[in-house]
């Protein structure tokens, strides 16, 4: 298996190492032929790395399972160990070590990367150098695969021995004779510095023999053992064809002479007899078994022929099946108990496996297991294939991970976000999920040219109903309401709780006749429908309608809306105002006209938009959710301090909802932070301690054209904070509920 080296003659090479030290090394004429310790792949070829590979499981049946393992997440890795740890043995021979200090040295040199199956592979496949943070995950792997072997059962000798791969050699500390784990250590250092310098690397070509040899000896006394570098120098240089005769020997005796195991307790409870499979050629090793059976996640082997092979202990607890139950069964998703994530059990179809076996899909997914106490398990499944040596795809693996707190964090999330977006009264969208939505479906019809309107409505007279009948009549009343503005919409509309007794309707796809038909409807609905809670009496509302213009921003939709809401009101109540053409055209006329109330609009000398939010959260939080606000929205801090934070951010790459051919901007919002003690519900028994923001956004350089423009953006802008922060507009109501400021320190002072 291994070729004979033939030598036709030799040549004395030098060269300098740095400070002047040369060195002559004899070298064979032709380096490349027959050399049993070849330090790159190319040179070993594809046939006899199979050879060199088989190798391992003859000679180390016990711990080859690890080995496949390594192999099967990073072959480089693998085949670099196996190089070591050939050399290693060599040396071993050459020195005559005892039996079982020669073993020791072989399973050290064939594990000491094993760790790096911890490593991510965008770390491990990395084809440029790495940077900092992923040099830092590979320089792990050591730890990690001492964690592996202790997990395994590694003796105490073993696990000191891989403990120092890796650390460097200090002669200062030397003592006068070493136990045979510290030399196993300090040679696999050097034998791995050898093969990595003469092996190819993706971002580096290798070094010679001669220059690797100039590198170990100069780093001889600092970074590796002297002696063990002239010795195994020696070995490198001498290229002894009797020595690789005897490595050969050894390495391919049979496994029952050698006693490996002895670096391994293991309680050997596994079945004795397993049917045979291509897939893997140790599923019934100690080792493997042992490896299986302390894996989080679930380990599903199943074979060509849709046999079950293996079924580790995860997968057992999981599924609620054992191993003796399934085992050389034929697979089906209900040997698992597989469902979809609702619980409704897969079919065939839609097995994972058998889509890996039929047409090479594979990845993960999210299912559910359902045990046999009905108890559903979510989980994420991963089928991964299983090739031969060949590349044939013999079976595959499923991985079974479960996910059930994930899941239900996820609930849990979901059921945050309604609630952070729902009118917890009526159970409509609130004033929060009405500013995120409003800008996008302004947009949408503007791009899509598609009609869209928007009504606000309000019940009339709703103070009379809390004074006549009671609070809790009136907030019965506003449940009613809402839930007859959700029956009578389409699933397409969305209707949102504006404020107090105000409701807002967003109409998709729906023109100004259709809205004010819609409103229409509801209004006569209302009107005929008589309510409990009042004694049998019906109560009435009055509606704004108006539909979206090419030069529509939210707030002027919304507003024309709002203004066809006060004509009704003021024109007697339960009616349903529109505003076309015809009234869009005067009241753009009048909001261009600069005075009165618009006048504050049109003025370029006012385009900062102020306003004060309120925080439910100490100062402390709210700055947390203040940076978050700055990573997502690309915002640049110009001044930060516990009592302001000022930021410059670019409308444009913001991720706010655009207008169609809108020039964007940029802006400093200048944010003041003060604590609050409040009383949110009015008892001054129960306080909390609350955030006030004062906020400014204003245009960074300022251009009178752009002023409409400006104040859309800052308006929606001021709106993507306040939902950010979940923060409420500050009002008199919320005014009157806060009893004091909390001076800080400084203003303590």
């Amino acid at each position: 298996m291994i070729p004979e080296t033939s030598y036709s003659s030799t040549r004395v090479e030098s060269f300098q190492l740095n400070g002047g030290l040369t060195v002559t090394v004899p070298m064979p004429a032709d380096p490349k032929h027959g050399v049993p310790f070849h330090s790159n792949n190319e040179a070993m070829g594809e046939q006899n790395e199979d050879e060199w590979h088989s190798l391992v499981h003859a000679r180390f049946g016990v711990v080859s399972g690890i080995y496949v393992a390594l192999r099967a997440k990073h072959p480089p890795a693998a085949a670099h160990s196996l190089r070591v740890a050939f050399w290693t043995s060599a040396w071993a021979m050459q020195h005559g070590l005892r039996e079982d200090q020669q073993q020791l040295l072989e399973v050290v040199a064939l594990l000491h990367e094993v760790g790096k199956i911890g490593v991510p592979d965008r770390v491990l496949q990395k084809p440029e150098r790495l940077n900092e943070t992923e040099q830092s995950l590979m320089d792990m792997h050591t730890q990690v695969g001492i964690e592996i072997l202790r997990s395994s059962g590694a003796s105490k000798e073993l696990l000191v021995a891989i403990t120092g791969i890796g650390t460097n050699y200090e002669s200062a500390n030397d003592r006068a004779s070493l136990d045979i784990a510290a030399i196993a250590s300090r040679l696999v250092n050097i034998v791995d510095a050898y093969d990595s310098m003469t092996s190819k690397q993706l971002y580096r070509e290798s070094l010679s023999r001669e220059a690797a040899l100039a590198e170990l000896l100069r780093m001889a006394g600092t970074q590796f053992d002297q002696k063990l570098v002239w010795s195994f120098a020696e070995i490198v240089i001498a290229h002894d064809r009797a020595l690789q005769a005897r490595v050969a020997e050894r390495w391919i005796s049979e496994l029952e002479k050698q006693d490996v195991g002895r670096f391994f307790d293991f309680d050997d409870h596994h079945p004795s007899s397993r049917v045979g499979s291509s897939i893997i050629h140790s599923l019934n090793d100690t080792f493997y078994r042992h490896m299986m059976d302390h894996i989080d996640n679930g380990v599903i082997f199943i074979d060509s022929e849709y046999r079950v092979l293996d079924w580790n202990r995860s997968a057992a607890r999981i599924t609620g099946r054992s191993a003796e139950s399934v085992q050389h069964q034929a697979w089906t998703p209900e040997i698992a108990g597989l469902c979809d994530t609702e619980g409704v059990p897969l079919s065939e179809v839609h097995c994972p496996f058998r889509s890996l076996m039929t047409n090479g899909t594979a990845g993960k997914q999210r299912l559910a297991v359902r045990t046999p106490t009905s108890t559903l398990v979510q989980v994420s499944i991963d089928v991964v294939p299983v090739a031969n040596e060949h590349g044939i795809r013999r079976g595959g693996a499923i991985i079974l991970e479960d996910v059930s707190e994930t899941a239900e964090l996820e609930r849990k999330i979901v059921h945050l976000r309604e609630r952070a977006c729902q009118d917890q009264l009526t159970k409509v969208a609130n004033r929060g999920e009405l500013n995120r939505q409003l800008p996008e479906f302004v947009s949408y019809h503007q791009r899509s040219r598609q009609p869209g309107s928007v009504i606000i409505c309000d019940i009339d007279f709703f103070k009379k109903i809390n004074d006549k009948f009671s609070h809790q009549a009136g907030d019965e009343a506003l449940i009613i309401f809402a839930k007859l503005l959700k029956d009578s919409c389409r699933e397409t509309d969305f209707v949102a709780r504006y404020g107090g007794e105000e409701f807002v309707i967003l109409c998709s796809q729906c023109d100004l006749a259709e809205a004010k038909s819609l409103g229409e409807t509801i209004r006569k609905k209302l009107k005929q429908t008589p309510l409990a809670i009042l004694r049998n009496q019906c109560m009435t509302a009055s509606f704004g309608v108006a539909t979206i213009n090419p030069e529509d921003t939210e707030e002027s939709v919304l507003g024309r809306a709002d203004r066809g809401l006060l004509i009704a009101k003021e024109n007697g109540r339960d009616r349903v105002v529109s505003l076309g053409d015809k009234e869009r055209k005067a009241l753009n006329k009048t909001l261009r006209t600069p005075k009165g109330w618009f006048h504050w609009f049109s003025s370029a000398q006012e385009q900062t938009t102020r306003c004060e939010l309120l925080t439910n959260v100490p100062r402390a939080v709210t700055l947390e959710k203040l940076k978050g606000f700055v990573r997502d929205f690309k915002a640049a801090v110009h001044e930060v301090s516990q009592e302001s934070v000022i930021l410059d951010l670019n409308f444009k790459t913001a991720p706010i909802p655009k207008l169609k051919d809108e020039r964007m901007g940029k802006y400093r919002m200048t944010i003041k932070l003060a604590e609050m003690e409040m009383a949110p519900s009015g008892n001054k028994e129960h306080t909390k301690v609350c955030t006030l923001l004062n906020v400014e956004i204003a245009p960074l350089g300022n251009r009178d054209r752009r002023s409409d423009s400006q104040r859309s953006q800052s308006q929606r802008i001021k709106t993507e904070l306040q939902g950010f922060l979940v923060a409420n507009e500050m009002d008199e109501e919320i005014r009157s509920k806060v009893l004091r400021k909390i001076k800080n320190e400084a203003e303590a002072r």
